[in-house]
């Protein structure tokens, strides 16, 4: 259940690490690189989003595997699309957030293999 827990915390953490970060840049805020246009709305819905299978690891609910293994693959697939598709024009630091959410997904993803495996 704890591993669960800390599951939940670091999957809200991203999930809330993303509302902002989309939400700022939808708002006009501009972070000084260039930015994919469709990249922010992304960012912010994915982020809402997240906060599904947060809510449902921390009651280590039985949709909770399912939820977080399609928020990682979307991660992933948007990921594999900024190295090949837009590797142009994606910046560094979209291309760096999004390596992060993915790693972040796999830790998530590992915490909650262990806690189903006790």
């Amino acid at each position: 259940m704890i591993l669960n827990r800390i599951a939940s915390i670091l999957a809200f953490l991203v999930g809330g690490m993303s509302i902002l970060a989309g939400g700022m840049v939808i708002r006009g805020w501009q972070p000084g690189w260039s930015v994919i246009q469709w990249l922010p709305v992304y960012n912010f819905i994915i982020g809402l989003l997240t906060l599904i299978p947060a809510y449902l690891l921390w009651v280590t609910h039985r949709f909770a595997l399912p939820f977080s293994i399609a928020i990682f693959s979307v991660h992933t697939i948007v990921l594999l699309l900024l190295i090949t598709v837009f590797r142009n024009t994606a910046a560094f630091q979209s291309v760096g957030a999004m390596s992060f959410r993915v790693a972040a997904w796999i830790v998530i993803l590992v915490l909650v293999y262990f806690s189903y495996r006790k």
